[in-house]
C-alpha cells in the first residue's frame, strides 16, 4: 500500500513497531495491504498458509476455533490499535491454527511475516518489542488457563468484569465500563454458554452488586464482588 503519514503515526504508537526509523516504517507500509472488513467477514481461515499477521486501526476481530462438535472457541477479540498472529511468525505451523473474523465493520493492516522479520535482523529494539509482547499474550494466557480450570462459572463472570471496570477507571468511586463485544463472545471466552452469562448478571444486578444498563455495567458494591461465593 502508499505509505500516508496517518498510517505511519498509528504503527509507530504501538511498542512492536516503535523501534522503526522512518524509512523502516516506510518499508513496511508499502509491503502491508489495508483491508476493510464487514463484519462477519474472515481475515484468515484456521489451516490457510500463514503469511502475514494483523494490525487492527478500528474495529474488533475475533480469533477462534471449532470444537469437534462445532462450536466456537474464542480465544481473544483484538480491539483497537492490538496486532494478532505475530506469533506464529516463529512456530514450526505453515498455516494459522485459528479463525480470524470480523466483529464489527473493521479496518486493518496485514502486515507480511517476511517484511518484519527482515527488519528485525536490522533493528535489534524489535528483538526485544516483540519478545515483550509474546510474553504479556504468555501470561494471559496462564491467567485465561487458571480462571477456566479453577474457577466456576460465576466467579469467571465476576474476574471479568472486574478487570474490564479497573481497566476502565481504576479509581473512580464505582467503575463502570460497556461490554466492548457481544455477550455470547464474552460468554465464548469464558467457556460458558450465553444462557449462563446472562443469569449471573442478572443475579448480580438483583442482589445490588452491579446496575446494568443496556451494554454499561456499574459496580455499586465492588466489596462484595471482590469476595462474592
Amino acid at each position: 500500500m502508499e505509505p500516508h503519514p496517518l498510517y505511519q503515526k498509528i504503527l509507530r504508537e504501538h511498542h512492536l513497531f516503535q523501534p522503526l526509523n522512518e524509512t523502516q516504517i516506510t518499508t513496511l507500509l508499502k509491503d502491508s495491504q489495508l483491508v476493510n472488513l464487514e463484519k462477519d467477514e474472515y481475515v484468515f481461515h484456521q489451516g490457510d498458509p500463514c503469511t502475514n499477521f494483523g494490525f487492527v486501526i478500528s474495529g474488533s476481530i475475533k480469533i477462534y476455533r471449532l470444537t469437534p462438535d462445532g462450536q466456537e472457541k474464542v480465544f481473544e477479540v483484538i480491539g483497537d490499535r492490538k496486532t494478532f498472529a505475530e506469533a506464529m511468525m516463529f512456530m514450526d505451523h505453515q498455516q494459522y491454527v485459528a479463525t480470524s473474523q470480523a466483529v464489527t465493520p473493521t479496518q486493518l493492516l496485514l502486515i507480511p511475516n517476511t517484511s518484519y522479520k527482515s527488519l528485525i535482523k536490522e533493528n535489534s529494539e524489535l528483538s526485544t518489542a516483540l519478545l515483550a509482547a509474546l510474553s504479556i499474550r504468555l501470561h494471559q494466557r496462564i491467567n485465561e488457563i487458571e480462571i477456566l480450570s479453577l474457577k466456576n462459572a460465576t466467579h469467571r463472570v465476576i474476574r471479568y468484569i472486574l478487570s474490564q471496570a479497573l481497566r476502565s477507571c481504576s479509581s473512580c468511586q464505582t467503575p463502570s465500563f460497556e461490554l466492548p463485544i457481544a455477550k455470547r463472545l464474552i460468554a465464548g471466552q469464558l467457556s460458558i454458554q450465553p444462557e449462563t452469562f446472562s443469569r449471573i448478571i442478572h443475579h448480580l444486578s438483583n442482589e445490588g452488586i452491579i446496575r446494568v444498563e443496556g451494554r454499561l455495567i456499574c459496580i455499586l458494591d465492588r466489596d462484595r464482588l471482590e469476595s462474592y461465593e
